[in-house]
C-alpha cells in the first residue's frame, strides 16, 4: 500500500511549479522516497529483479524484498554522517545482547549507498502487536504479557562484557530497549511473538523506560490489559 501510495505522491509532486516548493515536498513529506530507492539499487543491484513493498514507521523507510530482507532507511536525516554512529552502536548492542533474548533480534549489516547509509537485517514475519484491535489484544492478553515478562527479565539481567564502556556502575539500572511499543512482531495466528526490532534507543537505564515503553507511545496499548499484566508477570 505505502509503495503505490509514494509513487503516486512523487509522480503528482511534478505538478508543483516552483522547484524549490517541489524538492521541499518531496523531501520533507515524501521523505526522499524515490532519491533512496534508487540510491539502494544502483548499490545493491541485484535487488532491481525482487518484488519490493514499502513500510513506514518511527523514523524509518523499510524497503523489503522478495520476504526475505529488509533495507532501512532514516526518513529524515539519513545522510552518512549523520546516522553512520547511531546504525553502529545499534549493532554492537544487539550483537551483544542477541544470546541473552528469548526472542528474534535482527542481525544488521551495514550498506553503504552514495549518498544514504541502509541497515540491512533478515526479514522476520509477522505484524506489529499493537497495530491488532484491542479486543484481540484483550483477548490474548495474558499469553502476551507472559511472553514479554519472559523477555524483558532475560534483557535485564544481562550484563555483556563486550559493551560495558556503554553503561556505568548504578546497580539499578540494566539495559532497556526502551521503544517496545511498535517493535514488538507477533503471529497474528499463534500470538507468539517473533521477534523485537528497532534497537536504535536502547541504552543503560531504569528498568521502568521499557513498561512505560509499553503503552506511551501509542494510545490503543493504553486500553489494553498487557503492559499491567507484563509487570505483574515480571514481578511474580
Amino acid at each position: 500500500m505505502w509503495k503505490l501510495f509514494f509513487n503516486i505522491a512523487w509522480f503528482f509532486s511534478f505538478l508543483i511549479i516552483i522547484p524549490s516548493w517541489r524538492h521541499r515536498f518531496q523531501n520533507w513529506n515524501l521523505y526522499g522516497y524515490r532519491e533512496k530507492l534508487n540510491d539502494l539499487l544502483n548499490t545493491v543491484p541485484e535487488l532491481k529483479n525482487k518484488k519490493m513493498r514499502l513500510t513506514k514507521g518511527g523514523g524509518s523507510l523499510a524497503f523489503v524484498f522478495d520476504e526475505k530482507y529488509v533495507y532501512r532507511v532514516r526518513k529524515r536525516d539519513a545522510e552518512a554522517l549523520d546516522v553512520f554512529p547511531r546504525i553502529a552502536r545499534e549493532i554492537r548492542i544487539t550483537n551483544a545482547l542477541r544470546r541473552f533474548c528469548t526472542v528474534k533480534i535482527p542481525k544488521i549489516q551495514i550498506i553503504h549507498g552514495n549518498k544514504y547509509v541502509f541497515y540491512k537485517t533478515d526479514f522476520i514475519p509477522g505484524v506489529i502487536l499493537a497495530n491488532l484491535s484491542v479486543k484481540t489484544l484483550n483477548a490474548h492478553s495474558d499469553e502476551i504479557a507472559a511472553q514479554l515478562a519472559k523477555f524483558l527479565k532475560k534483557l535485564h539481567a544481562a550484563n555483556p562484557v563486550s559493551i560495558t564502556d556503554l553503561t556505568d556502575k548504578s546497580k539499578d539500572k540494566h539495559w532497556c530497549h526502551t521503544d517496545l511499543c511498535s517493535n514488538i512482531l507477533i503471529d497474528p495466528e499463534t500470538f507468539i511473538i517473533t521477534g523485537i526490532i528497532d534497537w536504535e534507543w536502547a541504552t543503560w537505564c531504569n528498568v521502568s523506560a521499557d513498561f512505560t515503553s509499553l503503552y506511551d507511545r501509542r494510545r490503543k496499548m493504553r486500553r489494553t490489559e498487557i503492559p499491567i499484566k507484563t509487570v505483574i508477570k515480571y514481578y511474580e
